[in-house]
């Protein structure tokens, strides 16, 4: 439950940037700190926040996120000023860090391996559903009572969500042989901070000078250089913030690379229809989030479903089979679209790209874990939740790209302009749309195809992974 209201928080800041203009006198800059904030930090903390789940226990950083992420949100809903509300909105990012990598942690320790897929199932489909849910519901929240209140209905939820923790969440045996390596923790903070910061910030700057020296291709370079250090420190440390034995371990890197690019074709398509919408056909974020509605139903609908099977038959064939739809969906969608399509007339793509995304999230998320011992689940908990994160930054940076080739785009996206000229503009909104899509497309049929390297068993008898767990 919490883990959607965290994922919702990522994309409903969308809706509110004109109402954050004018109620609390934001720049555009200031507002894009707002979002930008969030997920600096919260990209960067993923792993961490993980590894520390490992050493202290799921329960404990649960239950500190809540009470963090609860706050935050409450001081975002009545911060009165923007450097108010991008502090809070960081606070908040750190809780949500806290948080997110404990779910996966904690269906992996307390289901056996048999029944772990049906688990992550309901989860999966919550994370799907709030993908719609930002734009949508928050739409609907800041037209009914304002913008605070996207941020202040939160509080219920956390304390609804903190009681549920401590009722029924099991406390886990901290290992007092571990501690955290802090090394580690600057190294790989510091370099996915600065590939985030280009990834999310790289348009905005044309991909070139920051300030000074500073460029947007330095600053992702020295991201780089700075995972690459934290790999050689990792090597080297006796108690890694991240186990590089995670990665010898097959399935955890095909399902995980899987996972990850089920997020690139995800939101980037998502981009495109926001931008469709809300530019080439001049329509409002409920709008887009109508076009995709059955995306999220259907991704809801068959999530659990998908987890059930893939506890008998395997996850290898379902997410290939998911990919495809993917696949098929987003070439659909690439044929369809112009400035006069109907809502109604995206529907099917829609519900077939979500059949997709419902049939690869939650085998991925179990093959993942499968076979992997306790002791690594919450590293590989960090890792994943992660590397979908930086996956969905990279879809979008990689759909804006494609898009921005020509000017008449540059112009249709940054103006909003849609009458006279603007007709003109659309048009050419919709011819850089179709590449954009063919692309994502083929990124989808490739990992339909890299399904192969997934080999993959039912599991026939229970794994008692509880036995990690505290009575």
């Amino acid at each position: 439950m919490i883990a959607f209201v965290v994922m919702v928080d990522t994309t409903i800041i969308q809706v509110m940037v004109p109402d954050l203009m004018r109620g609390l006198g934001a720049s555009l800059e200031q507002v894009l700190w707002v979002v930008n904030g969030f997920v600096l930090v919260y990209a960067a903390l993923l792993i961490t926040a993980g590894r520390a789940g490992g050493i202290v226990g799921p329960r404990p950083l649960l239950i500190a996120g809540l009470l963090l992420f609860g706050s935050a949100s409450f001081a975002c809903g009545l911060a009165t000023s923007p450097e108010q509300l991008i502090i809070a909105r960081v606070a908040q990012g750190i809780g949500g860090a806290m948080i997110v990598p404990q779910s996966l942690t904690l269906v992996a320790l307390m289901f056996p391996e048999n029944r772990r897929g049906a688990a992550l199932g309901v989860v999966s489909a919550t994370m799907a559903l709030a993908a719609i849910v930002g734009p949508v519901g928050g739409g609907a929240i800041i037209t009914a009572w304002g913008w605070r209140w996207a941020f202040l209905i939160n509080v219920p939820i956390c304390l609804l969500a903190l009681a549920m923790a401590l009722r029924y969440v099991p406390g886990m045996r901290p290992d007092h042989h571990q501690s955290l390596d802090w090394g580690g923790v600057a190294l790989v903070t510091a370099g996915l901070g600065a590939i985030t910061y280009g990834l999310v910030e790289g348009e905005r700057y044309g991909w070139g000078t920051v300030a000074g020296p500073v460029t947007i291709p330095s600053v992702l370079t020295a991201g780089l250089l700075l995972l690459c250090a934290f790999a050689w420190w990792e090597h080297r440390h006796a108690a890694p913030v991240l186990p590089l034995g995670l990665f010898r371990y097959r399935s955890f890197v095909v399902a995980g690379w899987l996972a990850c690019v089920q997020f690139v074709v995800m939101l980037g398509l998502m981009l495109v229809i926001t931008l469709h919408v809300q530019r080439a056909q001049a329509g409002s974020a409920i709008d887009a989030g109508l076009i995709l509605l059955p995306m999220a139903v259907m991704a809801g609908l068959l999530s659990p479903l998908a987890g059930w099977l893939t506890d008998r038959v395997g996850g290898g064939r379902i997410i290939m089979a998911g990919f495809a739809a993917m696949a098929a969906g987003v070439a659909w969608f690439a044929l369809l679209i112009s400035p006069s399509v109907p809502v109604l007339g995206l529907a099917l793509p829609s519900a077939l790209v979500g059949a997709g995304v419902g049939l690869v999230m939650a085998p991925a998320s179990t093959e993942a874990v499968r076979g992997l011992p306790a002791s690594l689940v919450p590293a590989a908990s960090g890792v994943l939740n992660t590397g979908r994160q930086l996956a969905g930054l990279l879809g979008v940076t990689l759909v804006g790209v494609i898009l921005q080739t020509g000017s008449a785009v540059r112009e249709t996206v940054a103006s909003g302009r849609h009458e006279g000229a603007d007709a003109v503009l659309a048009g050419a909104f919709t011819a850089a749309a179709r590449p954009a899509l063919i692309t994502l497309a083929a990124v989808a049929l490739l990992a339909a195809l890299a399904c192969l390297l997934l080999r993959s068993r039912p599991s026939r008898s229970p794994s008692p992974q509880m036995t990690s767990l505290a009575p």
